[in-house]
């Protein structure tokens, strides 16, 4: 669903994702609700309604604060942002540049927690000077307000997962450590056991004491261990396209043809061997590499003059073709795959001579079997014919985030 943009701060667009008035409603009338079954003597159902809705607003609102200031942080510490989106009880960032350094990451992430906190003290103190009675409306709107920042502050410090607390405990680990991969490896582990232990206790109520909490809590804890799933795949992932390299993976043979060879006859090699599916043709002159042909070569020779043209004349020289070593990692093959037309490369050696070709089906096809996915020779005839990553598997995008996140050199 398309969110709403509510304003422009420091050059970031802050949107709100149509969710939240979901949330606006339950909590509305989740509020009212508990009004009305303890003081329903005190507020009739238009007082309970309004307590509910201004305590909810005013926390959300109290949310949009609180990520301004963490904002505003984030840019000091110089992340770059391009948008944020409030989603659920929280903000979604999109960033072109995370911070990159530990005690930078523990300032940020500490902003909200610590926020929410002031906010609910702030909350707590007007209370004091609203009333001392309970039965008055702004004392039951602050106090909703306030244990709901005491409540959001303090579940944000908890060490999981993409939460406050859990940024907080890698970049501790980082600092200490100086090593940014064992913060969150450490972090990952904890929030599979955190999910499990969670999964466990929601079992449990689901059986015994109340299907609804159980249900909800066990469905946390299945959120939970599959986000540790995916964030080991990740690192796995992450781990291949860092220390692999093209020497790795099986090229593509190249198809030679000699020099002097006129296109008639290069004509019928395609036809006898049945290539016509081959695009590039590589040639050689005198046992060394002399450039290369496409079959669209032919197009602007007329048929009439194959005979007396040969291959020689139309070549493009190997320079014109995009290349890489083959001791390049994968990710900066991926990056140059990326700014070809065709999605591949020539892999040459530390000499420069060439020695296949590489596409995204092969880097795929390899990353995958290397997280023990082995796909079967049909599948893998049937990806050949398309020019993307198998399975959509979005390599360019891990690492854009793995460079946003300092994680591989520039």
């Amino acid at each position: 669903m398309k969110s709403w943009q509510i304003l422009k701060i420091w050059g970031i667009p802050l949107k709100i994702h149509p969710n939240w008035l979901i949330l606006l409603f339950l909590f509305t009338w989740s509020i009212s609700t508990q009004v009305n079954l303890t003081s329903s003597e005190i507020f009739n159902r238009k007082e309970s309604l309004l307590i509910g809705f201004i305590s909810s607003f005013l926390l959300l609102s109290s949310i949009i604060f609180h990520q301004i200031v963490h904002t505003f942080v984030c840019l000091r510490e110089g992340v770059k942002i391009k948008n944020i989106t409030f989603f659920f009880l929280g903000a979604i960032l999109k960033t072109e540049k995370d911070c990159q350094n530990a005690l930078g990451n523990i300032k940020i992430s500490l902003v909200r927690p610590a926020f929410c906190f002031i906010t609910s003290l702030v909350f707590y103190i007007l209370i004091s000077y609203s009333s001392a009675s309970k039965e008055t409306i702004l004392f039951n709107i602050f106090s909703n307000v306030g244990v709901f920042n005491l409540l959001l502050g303090l579940l944000n410090l908890i060490p999981v997962g993409s939460l406050d607390g859990g940024i907080l405990f890698q970049s501790i680990v980082w600092y200490f450590s100086g090593s940014k991969s064992k913060g969150r490896n450490l972090l990952n582990r904890i929030t599979f056991i955190s999910s499990v232990f969670v999964l466990i206790i929601g079992v449990l109520l689901l059986l015994n004491i109340s299907f609804y909490y159980g249900f909800i809590i066990s469905l946390l804890g299945l959120l939970g261990i599959n986000s540790s799933k995916s964030e080991s795949q990740f690192f796995r992932i992450e781990s291949i396209l860092k220390e692999d390299n093209v020497a790795q993976l099986k090229l593509i043979p190249l198809r030679k043809i000699e020099f002097d060879l006129n296109i008639r006859e290069f004509n019928k090699s395609i036809i006898n061997k049945g290539s016509n599916t081959d695009y590039y043709y590589f040639i050689t002159k005198n046992g060394r590499w002399n450039g290369f042909l496409t079959l669209d070569s032919l197009k602007d020779i007329p048929i009439k003059k194959w005979e007396k043209t040969i291959v020689g004349q139309i070549k493009k020289t190997i320079n014109e073709f995009p290349s890489c070593e083959e001791n390049d990692p994968l990710w900066q093959i991926i990056e140059k795959i990326e700014k070809t037309n065709d999605g591949i490369l020539l892999v040459v050696n530390s000499l420069g001579i060439p020695k296949g070709l590489i596409d995204r089906n092969k880097i795929g096809i390899h990353v995958l079997r290397k997280l023990g996915l082995n796909l079967s020779s049909e599948i893998i005839q049937k990806i050949k014919t398309k020019k993307n990553y198998p399975l959509g598997i979005e390599l360019p995008r891990i690492i854009e985030a793995m460079k946003n996140k300092g994680d591989l050199n520039k």
